[in-house]
């Protein structure tokens, strides 16, 4: 990271000076002998930090301090006087100034600042780029049409202060979305805290949610704040709604209409500046026809939806998160990163996880672990993966046939599927079903399993 300082100042001894020392430090230096030139430079070129005189021929310092503050906030000033006076330092720093130098210049003094704003500077890169990587972590993997969509809306929507419903099937990534949506928000800055539903036990809810004061109940040694009163200024992530007693929707709702709560067992009202996010795997409207869910609390909190799709909607996105997996697996665990070949690709695609993404995850993580090559292969992959038929099988069974026949009749079918998803290679299927090939080339035989005749 080079740092870049500009001088301005009407003594070009004093700008040389300062050039001198600070190239001698390993930084790169500019100067200008007047407010306009100065200026030009800033408007050419990127700064990290600048040296401004208040005394100069063409422009008051501080009024120059204010104009460069307005239109390059990121620019550290440091202003330089031949007539300090503590009025004027006092100005200088309310008006966004680092520090005030007085003449003659310590350049001791002049090198412990710059070292101190590199350290800022270096701070503040790190910090960009931790939350560069930490939204690139929870990005939206893949490019299929459902996904694209529901990137658009996150786009839109976090930056505004709308409250968000987040639903899909377990393990389609809704807390991913959820911690998107509030990382692209203008209150990212803030906390993100999570609170599920379904994991707290129904006496504690409440307590979870806005605190407890001493002695409120047994084992309350301490006065506690709820997750709400933490999520001042950021966002409230309520997991699993759909698994809320009725109890506690009620005392939500009171507090979601006025942003106001008292902790339990206190008198004291407690105001909180919160974004809410909600996320079930629950069709709520079924929950309100059930009496599970209240309808009134439901309206308050749908306000703006989001669908995560299940991953078998979107398949064309397993390579992409397959690839992601491995690299995060690796990663983690200290290993030279591994392939994967087509036909263990293909498998991936065609098997339809019912545990969604999550699921997907895990099972990549196992692999990647338990592998001997750096090539994982479908000798790696677990024998549902393989075994399973792409689509649910039916079969021709009549109430009125013999228990034997109905046994050949299964095994026909799930010979013919075991076959079909491993691309009829008669070894692979003989691993998959764990018998002997010549049993198999005979079951074949016997069920007469043209690849031909039945769709290869």
């Amino acid at each position: 990271m080079k740092v870049k300082t500009l001088i301005i100042d009407d003594e070009k001894n004093i700008c040389t000076t300062i050039q001198g020392i600070l190239e001698d430090e390993g930084y790169e230096v500019d100067y200008a002998l007047t407010f306009s030139e100065g200026y030009e430079k800033l408007k050419s070129q990127m700064y990290d930090f600048l040296f401004l005189d208040i005394w100069l021929p063409d422009k008051d310092g501080i009024e120059g301090l204010k104009e460069i503050k307005r239109y390059y906030p990121e620019i550290e000033v440091v202003m330089i006087s031949g007539h300090g006076n503590i009025e004027n330092a006092v100005e200088a720093i309310r008006f966004g100034a680092w520090d005030f130098l007085e003449k003659p210049l310590s350049l001791e003094r002049i090198v412990l600042i710059v070292k101190h704003l590199e350290d800022k500077l270096r701070l503040i890169h790190d910090l960009r780029e931790y939350k560069f990587n930490t939204l690139k972590r929870y990005d939206l993997i893949g490019t299929s049409t459902r996904m694209a969509e529901l990137r658009k809306k996150i786009e839109k929507i976090a930056p505004t202060n709308a409250w968000v419903m987040i639903t899909g099937e377990n393990g389609t990534g809704k807390e991913h979305v959820a911690r998107l949506v509030h990382m692209l928000s203008k209150r990212d800055k803030k906390n993100f805290v999570e609170i599920n539903c379904a994991a707290i036990p129904s006496d504690l809810i409440e307590s979870e949610m806005f605190g407890h004061e001493k002695g409120s109940y047994t084992g309350a040694h301490a006065t506690t704040k709820g997750k709400f009163e933490m999520a001042d200024g950021g966002t409230v992530f309520l997991d699993e709604i759909g698994d809320m007693e009725l109890a506690a929707q009620a005392k939500l709702l009171r507090v979601l209409e006025t942003s106001q709560f008292t902790r339990v067992g206190g008198n004291e009202l407690i105001s909180s500046d919160f974004r809410l996010i909600c996320a079930t795997n629950k069709n709520l409207e079924e929950e309100i026809k059930a009496g599970n869910f209240r309808e009134d609390l439901y309206y308050r909190i749908n306000v703006v939806p989001f669908v995560v799709p299940p991953l078998r909607e979107r398949s064309e996105d397993i390579p992409s998160l397959v690839s992601f997996f491995m690299r995060e697996a690796c990663s983690m665990n200290g290993m030279p990163l591994r392939k994967i070949d087509n036909e263990l690709m293909n498998a991936f695609t065609r098997f339809e996880w019912p545990g969604n993404v999550r699921q997907l995850k895990n099972i990549v993580e196992r692999m990647v672990v338990l592998a001997d090559e750096d090539t994982l292969t479908v000798d790696d992959a677990p024998s549902f993966l393989l075994g399973a038929p792409e689509k649910p099988v039916k079969y021709d069974i009549e109430f009125s046939y013999t228990l034997k026949h109905a046994k050949e009749n299964f095994e026909k079918y799930y010979l013919l599927n075991v076959l079909k998803n491993n691309t009829w290679n008669i070894s692979k299927s003989a691993k998959t079903l764990d018998i002997e090939r010549t049993y198999l080339h005979r079951k074949i035989k016997q069920y007469d399993l043209d690849k031909d005749k039945n769709g290869g």
